[in-house]
Order: C-alpha cells, then structure tokens, then sequence
C-alpha cells in the first residue's frame, strides 16, 4: 500500500474533483471498487470524498454524492465541479445511465446536474435544473462541467460535448454556458472546437498574471493531461512547443489554487493483472503536482512542499561526488543495494559534449540485469520510462511514458525522483514524469552513462518519515 499518493483502502481513485474551502482540501473523486472489474465494466460510483488540510494525511468519508438506481438517470455519476458560493458547496455533476446510449427514443446519456450541501457531506439533489446538450450536438456525450466565476461577477460553465458535424473521429468541442445565479444557464456556443479530439475530457480554465489557461484531457490511446494558452479568454487558444504536464500515467487533472499556490491533481493509472506488459486500466492514486508560470509563460511542474517535507535524509545517506565515464559504451555504478519501498533521490547531474545517454535505475536486480529506468536521452532532447535491457523484446508497455527535456551539456540539472511503492514521479528542469512499476525485480539504485562521461553532485536519499 502507499505511503503518500492517496487512495482509499482495496479502492481506487479515478476522475478527481477538488475544492478548496475554509483551511481544508477537499478532494471530491469516483472511487472504483472493481466489483466485479475495473470501470467501465464494473460496480456504477457516485462521488466520494476525502479531506486534507496537507495534501499527506486524508479522512476519508466513503460515497457522500450517491449514485441513483440501476437503469435510472444517475446510474452512474460522472466527474463534474465543486466550488463554494453563496453560502454553499455546489456540486456540478454527470448523471450517466449506459442503457440509454445510441437509443432515439430514450433520453440522453448523460446530463449535467446540480446538487448542494452545507457541509460538503449531506447532499441535496436539485434534478429540475438538469442541463442536456443543445440540439446541434450529440445528445449521448455532455460531461465534466467546470465552473469558473468572471471578473463581472457572472459565471461560465465550460461542458464537454461532441458535435454532429465534421471529422467522424474528432468531433470533440467544449461548449460555453454562461449563469448570473449558478442556477440557470444560458448556451453561449463552442467555447473551443479544435477538431483534433474524439472526447476533451475534464477541462479546466485558470489565469497566472497576463496569461489564461485552459487543461483538459484527450481521450485517445495517449490519454495525457495537456494545456492550451490565451492572453485572453475568448482564445484563439495556441499550444506550447510542449503542452502536456505529465506523461500516460497522470490522467483527468484538475487545479485548485490554495493560498497563492496552484495545484493540479489527477490520477496514476494501474496495469492488469499487475504486468508491465500490459495495458493500462482505469483509476489508480491521486498525484498532486504544484503548477508555476516560466517566464515565456508556459506551465511548469514541481514536488509540493509538503510532500517533500514527508522525506528527511540522514548523513549516512549522503554519497560523495562522483562520476562515470565510458566513450564506446555503458558504465554503471550501484548506489544502494536496497532502497525500499518509500523513498526520496535528489542528485545534481552533469554530462558532456557527446554524450549518448544516461539514467537513473529503480528496483534494479544486477544479477538477472533488470530494472526499471528514467533515461536521458541528449540527442533526441527527451527523457524517457522504460524497464530495460530490454533486447531482443521490450519488457514495459511504455507507450506515452516520455517527456520532451532541453537536455544541454555542462549544464547542471536538479533531478528529484519519488518512490512510493510501485509509483514513481520524476521532476527535472520543471519537468514531471509519473509511471508506475508493477514487478519490481530487484532493490537495487544504480545510476549509468552511455557513450560519454557524467558527473553527480549533491547526491541525497531521504527516508520517508510517514507511517503506513
């Protein structure tokens, strides 16, 4: 079980809705109890929830926002917003009922609706202020309502919805809804349609100084977390040379801004039957990752600093200087035969002109030369998961578990890795890659060049200090 990345006991965290109210983090989510499978196919969810006032320690309260009856109209609740106004938390969710899908006389398949609570517990549905698709759009496909108030003091509701018209496949737009009460809504038109996407799945719209944001997930086989950006909230909404936050494994991200600083949270996928080799399933743990602005204005990703304050290092567990050299092929050097299930690696790295690559190895077995790795890679400017070697087969279906990285020789750069069980995240230069290891053959840390020379500095490994 993990120590840090929250998910509820023999449970998992899917789509995350978080809200932010009085001191405390409330992170509303679907929580699939894969009775008898992993969702879709699985038990119908309604919303659970969990408190926080840290992002580390979680109360967990079960399913607060239930679910209606087998075949009804809230079958199955989808993801949505919650924010507190007026006086009260306000739930902006997806009643979903499969049964009604791809039938003309039935009634759509999903709709947008509004329940409210005091507490954030004890909810009131409202179902006559139920919101369906307009007529110009597939009536089946109407989700992930996200609320943001303008400076008029209205507010907009952005709907993830599918037109009738135009590619077959990518058909994906956001619609625009605008409220002066949160209660009733006016259709505004597309907001963004970008013929691109199947599905934009849980958006999200946020402004950092002179520039807005719009997030959402796509719904094809890359299934990333990505961004757009605006000097302006009506668009055109232009994308940055890299517009993701993190790679496959971090999924359905939203943001919450918590006394100055922005977060996102989504969730770490999980693989069947527990194999790297095979596919990804729906729902995992949540992954909080604090968002800053860089200068040029695109988003950058960092560790939370309460989740760092999880790890304390101890002088035993800090290693000299040192560097590795091979031009006409790898070498390698073991920094610790057994590094445990929780832990914290913050070395500087340093490579020369040439160089091919190099990586960091977790849960690496010497003996049989297996491992799990984040490898660099300068001439392709990227980085990389993989479980290697991995000739004359590949070992880890990685598809989408690399990030583009400016990789610049003589220059230093921070590299911080978190383990947590089977998950891993690494942050460099701003940069976030989440993954997750399933088998986990060895124990070993080992760091490796390729065809060049690297030097680390300020190598630390801090214990996490938490209690399962």
């Amino acid at each position: 079980m993990e120590r840090i990345f929250f998910r509820p006991q023999n449970a998992w965290v899917g789509d995350c809705m978080p809200c932010w109210h009085d001191g405390v983090f409330y992170l509303f989510y679907q929580c699939d109890k894969r009775i008898p499978q992993p969702f879709p196919n699985g038990e119908p969810f309604g919303w659970s929830l969990a408190t926080t006032t840290d992002l580390i320690s979680f109360r967990e309260y079960g399913e607060v926002l239930h679910r209606g009856e087998k075949g009804g109209r809230e079958q199955c609740l989808y993801a949505g917003s919650i924010l507190f106004a007026d006086g009260c938390f306000r739930a902006f969710y997806t009643g979903e009922c499969k049964d009604y899908l791809g039938r003309l006389e039935s009634p759509p398949k999903e709709v947008v609706m509004l329940a409210t609570s005091d507490d954030g517990i004890h909810w009131d549905k409202h179902p006559k202020l139920t919101l369906a698709a307009p007529k110009a759009y597939d009536k089946d496909y109407f989700r992930d309502p996200c609320i943001l108030e303008q400076d008029d003091g209205s507010w907009l509701m952005l709907v993830c919805a599918r037109s009738k018209d135009g590619p077959a496949v990518r058909r994906g737009v956001l619609l625009a809804f605008t409220s002066k009460d949160l209660l009733h809504w006016e259709f505004q038109g597309d907001f963004w349609s970008p013929d691109m996407y199947f599905l934009i799945q849980m958006p999200d719209v946020f402004k950092i100084n002179d520039w807005w944001y719009l997030l959402f997930s796509e719904l094809d086989d890359q299934r990333r977390t990505r961004y757009r950006m605006s000097r302006s909230l009506a668009g055109p909404w232009v994308a940055p040379a890299d517009d993701c936050l993190d790679g496959r494994c971090y999924y359905a991200a939203r943001t919450i801004l918590v006394d100055g600083v922005r977060y996102s949270v989504g969730w770490n996928p999980t693989r069947n039957h527990d194999d790297d080799l095979e596919m990804w399933i729906w729902g995992g743990n949540a992954v909080f990752h604090e968002i800053t602005q860089c200068a040029d204005g695109t988003l950058a990703t960092s560790l939370p600093e309460s989740i760092e304050s999880l790890f304390l290092p101890s002088q035993e567990d800090r290693i000299q200087d040192f560097s590795i050299m091979r031009m006409d092929g790898s070498a390698e050097r073991v920094l610790l035969q057994d590094h445990g299930p929780c832990f914290k690696f913050d070395v500087d790295l340093e490579f020369t002109a040439g160089t091919f690559g190099f990586g960091i190895k977790l849960y690496e077995n010497s003996i049989v030369d297996l491992g799990y790795t984040y490898h660099f890679i300068p001439g392709e400017q990227r980085v990389e998961f993989d479980k290697k070697p991995n000739y004359p087969w590949f070992r880890c279906m990685n598809r989408g578990l690399s990030r583009p990285l400016e990789l610049i020789p003589g220059r230093s750069y921070h590299v911080t890795i978190i383990i947590d069980d089977s998950m891993c995240i690494l942050y460099v230069d701003g940069v976030a890659l989440t993954a997750r290891m399933c088998e986990k053959p060895g124990t070993e840390l080992k760091v490796y060049v390729q065809g060049g020379a690297l030097l680390l500095r300020s190598i630390v490994l801090s214990k996490c200090i938490k209690e399962l």
